[in-house]
């Protein structure tokens, strides 16, 4: 196949994946659900520049020149979202993979733990049922006087702190209707001045199995819609870019 046609036929593919649609505006999905699988040959040098705009869109791709049109631009936004995928990747793997090793790490010390204790084991049991009996009934009486010291604090209701305690009381919180509250600051905004918003936090949660990671690039892009345009139009190859 010739130069042109391998440039046509790259035109007339609409399966590009875009990285992360929500980072992209409507004309960039658009112009890479139409384009995208041709200007990724022109990056990936596949194919050969034909027009000066496409040599120019190569070197933009390259990071020889800043991007200009719009090609450039949502070309180098790909670019980035691609990047930034790698980077995800590589840091949960990382946390992934140091949480693994510290499992494995405490199933190792586990294990020696438990070859160690068998050896004393008999004279362990031993020991707690010797015991078993008389902790249970103390911590019964220490839960009971517990019970006792929090309903004399409440029935005073002051914080009191004598023989080695500190009871501490607090009166009930008092707590706002978030939702009637937004509502009421839409009515009469002149409160939102008094309105604080705190820093945001990561919270991590992680599963019930710890193993090695697994994820790739393309784990992360699956869980991205892929945008495929059905339109059936042909594009011509011209002196522009397109």
């Amino acid at each position: 196949m010739d130069n042109v046609n391998d440039h046509a036929a790259y035109l007339a593919r609409r399966d590009f994946v875009i990285p992360r649609p929500d980072a992209f505006t409507a004309d960039e999905r658009d112009l890479l659900v139409k384009y995208g699988r041709w200007l990724e040959a022109l990056a990936a040098g596949i194919l050969t520049p034909t027009t000066p705009s496409q040599e120019q869109f190569v070197r933009s791709a390259r990071g020889e020149r800043e991007p200009e049109t719009d090609f450039e631009r949502a070309w180098a936004k790909v670019l980035h979202e691609r990047a930034l995928t790698d980077e995800v990747v590589r840091t949960f793997q990382a946390l992934s993979q140091a949480r693994a090793k510290a499992a494995r790490l405490e199933a190792e010390y586990l294990a020696a733990r438990q070859v160690a204790l068998q050896a004393v084991r008999e004279k362990l049991d031993a020991v707690d049922a010797a015991f078993a009996e008389a902790m249970q009934k103390a911590n019964e009486a220490a839960a009971a006087t517990e019970q006792e010291v929090r309903a004399l604090v409440m029935r005073l209701g002051r914080s009191i702190s004598t023989a080695g305690i500190k009871a501490t009381y607090s009166s009930g919180r008092v707590s706002w209707d978030n939702e009637q509250m937004e509502g009421y600051a839409q009515r009469h905004p002149e409160v939102k001045a008094f309105r604080k918003v705190s820093k945001p936090i990561v919270s991590l949660r992680f599963g019930d199995t710890l193993a090695a990671a697994s994820a790739s690039a393309s784990e992360v892009s699956d869980s991205a819609e892929k945008t495929v345009s059905e339109s059936g139009e042909s594009t011509r190859v011209t002196d522009g870019l397109v």
